[in-house]
């Protein structure tokens, strides 16, 4: 979930500690406040309280916030500040664990207009698709590849979760890319797999398949970190919303998956998560570890979540295919919260379709989580591809030779530049603010000291400095922009950028809309090549069809790196 921008974290935060809370202030943080009164001779010293909220503290918060407040005014509130000090203490006293929603649910722009709860995907045909001789060339194939292998007696799913558990083994340590092997559930579920299919009980598409799952959700009796030191022997009693959905629809857990310490970046409590394609690079966060192993051959696909190209930054720089959905479409129960209104969680695949049999397993709405909405998903859906229009949110100069938009205008495809108005880039303080929330416990604590390599302790120490009234307002700042972007959008069907997403990533990431990450080979130096392409909320079916027309116009979804040393 962690940032994967072209601003650094740094200099987000330096741009936006705009105010400070009165609620982490005592007079001593500012200085001793208003000094002591001196006292006449032969009298006892007036004693003055180190942690008394004064004037001057005061007078320091609006300096730090940008406001003018006379003297008179700030002696007006003054009594009440000292008041809500006191009631912040007892708040943070409240036992409010990680599972504790806020009860106030983001919509993106109105919550779209699908409705309906209809959820099905069917995966294409694969008649005469035989076995590959070697297990490794099994291990590379689609899940509706190995869908089929499975219902027509060609593998079992024990034979196939002992194929990716020795991959695994053997090269998940070089990549960093794995946490815990999950290797007694993995059996367990993989025979009952066999059980069901051998008397015709079929669950759907994931019957059978090995996956890795991101370690920031829970897993009833396993380990689940964090990435992080102070969280490294965690072992929850329950699980994610997301694991109970995949074991629902049979597919089988082999292996908890690395992140980047508390979902930022690609480095954890062990290591740095690496790149298949180029190991002299990290794999990028933060769900590097699913993305990692996916492109590796380790596992048949991945789970992962994101706040701001968490998915989508490490599909692209390990060349797998990842879809961030619609905020709201799958429940984040269970998985570590980072931030309120816009974590997500999704697939990182071999293809396009593969994510659609991922994300039909997944969605639906769940009491656990106030934001989990019903939305109709049908795939294959019906599309007419000489009546879709895109929008190319790429550099100007390069839209008529990119390969991308020229495969999508042999199908019959309108493409055309659309003009985007800047993102406000303010916004990221919505993230900092419901992030050091999240973990205001454990900033309080000397826990957070055993936090190493990671600037999170700085953004969450930094947004007590942002006041509530700051934070709504960026908030409604906020919706302004999902409007003005949603105008724009206009008749458009989906917006192709470059990258994760060109000048369109932002407005969608925090918009709540669904993006998907197709792979394009490398530049020829060693660095990953991709296209996003940006659909409508909760036109994820529509969206995936677009994207696997422009895919299989490539191999790139094809191409496997060399694990050789």
């Amino acid at each position: 979930m962690a940032l994967d921008v072209s601003l650094s974290r740094k200099e987000v935060l330096t741009s936006l500690i705009v105010g400070l809370s009165t609620a982490a202030l005592p007079a001593a943080a500012l200085g001793q406040g208003t000094p002591p009164v001196p006292a006449p001779q032969g009298t006892e010293p007036v004693k003055v309280d180190p942690n008394l909220v004064t004037l001057d503290d005061l007078k320091a918060v609006a300096k730090i916030s940008g406001l003018t407040f006379t003297d008179e005014e700030l002696k007006e509130v003054l009594d009440s500040v000292r008041s809500d000090r006191e009631a912040y203490a007892h708040v943070r006293a409240m036992p409010i664990k990680e599972t504790t929603s806020v009860p106030l649910a983001f919509v993106p722009n109105g919550g779209g207009t699908r409705v309906g709860s209809r959820v099905e995907a069917k995966a294409s045909p694969t008649k005469g698709f035989t076995r590959p001789s070697r297990d490794e060339d099994v291990a590379f194939l689609s899940i509706r590849e190995l869908g089929h292998l499975l219902r027509t007696r060609q593998i079992t799913s024990v034979e196939l979760t002992r194929i990716y558990l020795s991959r695994l083994k053997q090269y998940g340590d070089a990549l960093q890319c794995v946490v815990t092997l999950t290797e007694d559930l993995a059996i367990s579920q993989a025979e009952e797999a066999d059980r069901e299919l051998r008397t015709r009980t079929d669950r759907g598409p994931l019957h059978g398949i090995p996956y890795g799952a991101k370690d920031l959700f829970a897993t009833k009796g396993i380990l689940t970190t964090w990435g992080a030191d102070p969280y490294a022997t965690q072992v929850p009693n329950y699980d994610a919303a997301a694991i109970e959905r995949l074991r629902a629809a049979g597919a089988v857990l082999v292996a908890k998956t690395s992140l980047g310490s508390l979902a930022m970046g690609d480095v954890w409590h062990k290591g740095v998560t690496k790149n298949p394609w180029n190991p002299k690079q990290g794999s990028s966060g933060s769900s590097a570890g699913s993305a990692s192993a996916t492109a590796a051959g380790l596992i048949a696909f991945g789970i992962g979540t994101e706040t701001s190209g968490s998915i989508m930054s490490p599909s692209l720089r390990c060349r797998v295919t990842g879809l961030r959905p619609s905020f709201g479409r799958v429940s984040r129960f269970g998985a570590m919260e980072l931030s309120y209104s816009l974590d997500k969680v999704g697939p990182l695949c071999r293809e396009a379709e593969d994510c659609a049999l991922v994300l039909a397993a997944l969605c639906g709405a769940d009491p656990r989580d106030p934001s989990a909405v019903d939305r109709p998903f049908e795939y294959p859906a019906k599309v007419d591809l000489k009546k879709v229009k895109v929008g190319w949110a790429g550099p100007a100069d390069r839209m008529a030779d990119d390969p991308a938009v020229k495969r999508l205008r042999d199908l019959g495809v309108a493409v055309e530049a659309i003009k985007l108005t800047p993102f406000p880039n303010e916004l990221y303080a919505i993230l900092n603010v419901e992030a050091g929330s999240a973990f205001d416990a454990f900033t309080r604590t000397d826990l957070i000291h055993q936090l190493k390599n990671s600037s999170w302790p700085q953004t969450f120490r930094g947004s007590r400095f942002v006041p509530g009234v700051e934070y709504l307002q960026a908030m409604r700042a906020r919706t302004i922009a999902q409007q003005k972007f949603e105008q724009e959008f206009g008749d458009f069907d989906a917006i192709l950028g470059t990258g994760i997403g060109g000048t369109a990533f932002a407005h969608a990431n925090f918009g709540g809309y669904p993006s998907i990450l197709i792979p394009m080979g490398d530049d020829g130096s060693g660095n990953s090549v991709g296209r996003a392409l940006i659909g409508r909320l909760y036109g994820e079916d529509r969206l995936i069809v677009l994207a696997k027309a422009l895919q299989d116009g490539f191999d790139y979804h094809h191409r496997r790196p060399s694990l050789s040393p």
